[in-house]
């Protein structure tokens, strides 16, 4: 029992692999917890049994302090608890963790024990295999349908003045099936663990570098780049695929002649964030696309995103503990918000 009368976990649970919380069973308060819980969550242990749950759950509708305290009384019940939380670190990093919900006592107090175990690279490597079976199940098949289509329509156009206007369109495919190769092969990349060496990375440099070649590769845009200030964030290569995708897809999905498109770096200290804004003026996105995003939608023949641009983004934003989102820009287009831990150069 420690000073304060909470019951403590006994010395041995600082030897474990695996992280464990000790849980009031009516408040859901942290009453204490191992060394390997500290090292997972980036708080101490006295930092964290001042914390609810809620303190350090990542912000979404999905996971709340509320339905923590009614898994914790669940378990408290008897009724054994297992299931997936989202964490955010003291860093701002988030990460995916399962956990273990079961009844205890110690020192004379019933409790509740947690087991938490860091699922975050299993999760990652889920999401790849569903990424890929989604592409080519849905992507690369329709497109490849559509191909063939036009490959027998051409046949019989020979003679006909459709001929350029179908090699048009089985070029424009080709293309297509092209750049989902090289998604594919940018995920690739950074799903391999030595492929991935994260450092300190100036988010204006790397804006920089990708906007510099837009007026080359798209000279009817109208771009705008602010990037007068530092931000510093923890960040390897895929922070530039996710950039570029941003980019591109507000420039080439636009019904404008003259797309605009501007980006912008903002330092969220408060937050410890920083965030790389892409705005356009082009239909927006539709709900489809953004709702598939989720790893709890189910697709299938009809409900299916039609490209793979805002996966990669979401990949890569992911696998450095980020966070990706999109709000409809005034009057009329897109705003792609990239946001990821800051971190001091």
């Amino acid at each position: 029992m420690s000073d304060d009368n909470r019951p403590v976990l006994p010395a041995e649970f600082d030897n474990l692999d695996v992280g464990i919380t000790l849980h009031d069973s009516e408040t859901g308060a942290v009453l204490d917890v191992n060394e390997e819980l500290e090292k997972l969550y980036g708080y101490s242990r006295a930092e964290l049994r001042s914390m609810t749950v809620g303190e350090y759950t990542a912000p979404s509708t999905r996971f709340t302090q509320e339905k923590a305290l009614d898994r914790i009384r669940a378990a408290a019940a008897g009724e054994s608890q297992v299931f997936e939380w989202h964490v955010e670190r003291s860093n701002g990093e988030l990460l995916w963790v399962s956990v273990h919900l079961s009844e205890t006592v110690l020192d004379g107090v019933s409790c509740v024990l947690a087991e938490v175990y860091d699922i975050t690279d299993f999760k990652a490597r889920e999401r790849r295999l569903r990424l890929l079976s989604r592409v080519l199940r849905h992507n690369l098949r329709n497109e490849m349908t559509v191909l063939r289509g036009y490959a027998e329509l051409l046949t019989e156009a020979i003679e006909e003045e459709t001929l350029e206007e179908q090699a048009e369109t089985i070029f424009e495919i080709a293309t297509e099936v092209g750049e989902l190769s090289d998604s594919i092969r940018q995920i690739e990349e950074i799903a391999t663990p030595d492929a991935t060496k994260r450092s300190p990375t100036n988010l204006r440099d790397v804006v920089v570098s990708v906007t510099g070649t837009v007026p080359d590769e798209y000279p009817e845009t109208d771009l705008s780049v602010e990037t007068s200030e530092d931000v510093w964030v923890v960040a390897d290569r895929s922070i530039r695929y996710a950039i570029t995708h941003a980019i591109e897809n507000a420039i080439e999905h636009n019904d404008r002649e003259s797309p605009t498109v501007s980006v912008t770096i903002d330092d969220d200290p408060e937050a410890g964030r920083g965030v790389v804004r892409i705005a356009d003026n082009g239909p927006e996105i539709p709900n489809v696309e953004i709702d598939v995003l989720d790893e709890n939608t189910d697709p299938n023949e009809v409900y299916h995103g039609s490209g793979v641009g805002l996966w990669v983004m979401k990949w890569c934003v992911d696998s450095l503990g980020g966070s990706l989102e999109f709000e409809s820009n005034s009057p009329r287009g897109n705003v792609v918000s990239i946001s990821l831990p800051r971190v001091d150069p």
